[in-house]
């Protein structure tokens, strides 16, 4: 995420320093609203996946139509980021993070009270908006806020919150779903949106004011071969996995006749192994180097893939492959935003927020892709589809690793 410098000379000397040492209780407080933020941020948006059988019933409408609940969030916050982080860098970064919580909580109720599906989509393109504000504005808040040495291991922790989404927010939604109906699910995420406003109100201090990136950033980055080839690889991966995972509660339900409570666990499982792999890989990646690990990350989940389109029908084959596609969810994120540092520190803050925007470019184009594939009765085959796709990025990723610097001075000697 973007770490943008604060543009106020009171807000360098007063709240960073209260709360690098002053006040060490307001750190932590700032830190868990932050996290508590994106845990309500990531469940909101990936909670349809965990339980778009119900909602395709609900409004009768087709399992690829109540896949465009994630394409549409998809496609909002990869436009949305960057543009949103350009218009309000004016505003005070707790008003902006309130709003976005409150927003949420507005979208969210809509959603649950939605009498049509097209009323259901309207409520979830506000609510992308609302996660395109949450998410890099707590990673530019903390680095506003924050000495540089405590930034890196901060936005860590609060973007844990996400991790914690996939493990218990989403499967729990799609529990709840199942067992209280859909509407519950929705309206439980509004709560928990009016939760973390207040929490985000009380820990955030006021005044955090952070610096807009220059047309010169955006113009270094688009203009350098190694980060676009990144960013490639970081759609590729975000289109692989969505092909798919959009689709994972009805493909659970017909080559394993799950029921909710095994479809609960599946999603558990893979969210556990995701949340292992990106401490695994986060302890890896300083000796294999961050190129080497994005190829690693990528191979594993192109294997689990594989193997769960050849075992789709065994309980254990598919528990191996989440958990092989799961090591890498996470981390592939991490290490991509790792690489494209490495390439030019300088213009950090604009390649992370492309990359951010790359990530949901890729949740947009996999849920589409894998929609098109359901309606062609291709629904077996989108683990095969996802593989395929997952191999392409580590052929790109490969040669993304040719331009980057190490390369680039090994070819000069």
């Amino acid at each position: 995420m973007s770490e943008p410098a604060p543009t106020s000379t009171d807000l360098q000397s007063q709240p960073s320093q209260s709360l690098a040492g002053e006040r060490p209780h307001d750190e932590r407080n700032l830190l868990w609203a932050l996290l508590f933020g994106n845990f309500v941020t990531g469940t909101g948006i990936l909670l349809p996946a965990g339980m778009l059988s119900d909602i395709a019933l609900a409004f009768n409408v087709s399992i690829p139509s109540a896949g465009t609940l994630l394409l549409v969030s998809g496609v909002v916050v990869a436009i949305g980021a960057p543009l949103i982080a350009a218009v309000t860098s004016h505003i005070d970064r707790r008003r902006i993070l309130v709003f976005s919580m409150l927003l949420y909580a507005v979208c969210h109720a809509i959603s649950a009270m939605a009498p049509t599906f097209e009323i259901l989509i309207a409520a979830r393109f506000a609510l992308a908006i609302s996660a395109a504000i949450f998410t890099p504005q707590a990673a530019a808040t903390l680095s506003a806020l924050l000495p540089p040495e405590r930034r890196s291991a901060a936005i860590t922790m609060v973007f844990v919150g996400w991790s914690l989404a996939t493990v218990g927010g989403m499967p729990l939604g799609g529990y709840i779903a199942h067992a209280w109906g859909w509407q519950a699910a929705f309206g439980i995420v509004a709560v928990m949106s009016l939760i973390a406003a207040f929490a985000v109100w009380r820990a955030v201090p006021g005044m955090v004011i952070i610096t807009p990136l220059t047309r010169a950033s955006w113009r270094r980055v688009l203009s350098n071969p190694a980060m676009l080839l990144v960013l490639l690889v970081t759609v590729l991966n975000g289109t692989g996995q969505f092909t798919f995972f959009t689709y994972l509660n009805p493909s659970l339900r017909s080559s394993l006749l799950a029921d909710v409570s095994l479809v609960t666990a599946i999603l558990a499982w893979y969210g556990v192994s995701a949340t292992i792999g990106n401490v695994v890989v986060s302890r890896l990646v300083t000796g294999l180097g961050a190129s080497r690990s994005a190829h690693l990350t990528l191979l594993s989940m192109s294997v689990g893939m594989i193997i769960w389109g050849f075992g789709a029908h065994l309980l254990w084959a598919v528990l191996l492959a989440a958990s092989l596609w799961g090591v890498g969810t996470f981390a592939a994120n991490s290490i991509q935003q790792a690489r494209l540092a490495a390439i030019d520190p300088n213009v950090t803050s604009a390649s992370v927020a492309l990359n951010t925007s790359a990530i949901y470019l890729g949740q947009a184009a996999g849920s589409g892709l894998g929609g098109a594939m359901i309606n062609a009765h291709a629904l077996a085959y989108l683990p095969w589809a996802g593989a395929a796709i997952l191999l392409m990025a580590v052929v790109f990723s490969l040669v993304a690793q040719s331009y980057e610097p190490e390369a680039a001075t090994a070819r000069r000697q």
